[in-house]
């Protein structure tokens, strides 16, 4: 096989896995000619779920393109799976009200509702804390 043939397949699973996880998700939407994915509903969040304190709402109409997860690392972890992606891409968005560690332990809190495994929690999050200073505003 050629590194051309080899690089084709390569993208057409990772559109593949775009598709599949954007028929699953309702919440988002592609946009056309972009890369960028918008929120179709708002959601909420409550760091302190018990007490009902610290509610973040992820307004309807936010952006992403996931720059949180780096295109390279997008061949093992989708980054529409889950929706912890987007609630972190909002926090570093609006780095305001929490810190970048802060908004990294909530994309872990947010990850293990969601039951992602163990090894996608550690890659995550050890990718966050690594490079996410690249990407926080």
């Amino acid at each position: 096989m050629s590194k051309g043939i080899l690089f084709d397949l390569f993208f057409e699973i990772i559109k593949m896995k775009f598709t599949i996880a954007m028929k699953k998700n309702w919440l988002l939407k592609k946009l056309p000619r972009t890369d960028l994915f918008e929120v179709r509903e708002e959601f909420n969040w409550w760091v302190d779920y018990d007490n009902k304190l610290n509610n973040i709402m992820v307004p309807k109409w936010f952006k992403t393109n996931f720059w949180s997860i780096p295109r390279t690392l997008r061949v093992f972890f989708s980054p529409t799976k889950y929706i912890s992606y987007i609630l972190h891409d909002w926090l570093y968005y609006n780095s305001i009200f929490f810190t970048r560690k802060e908004a990294d332990k909530i994309l872990l809190e947010a990850l293990n509702v969601e039951w992602a495994s163990k090894i996608e929690k550690f890659f995550i999050y050890s990718g966050v804390r690594i490079f996410g200073w690249y990407f926080y505003k």
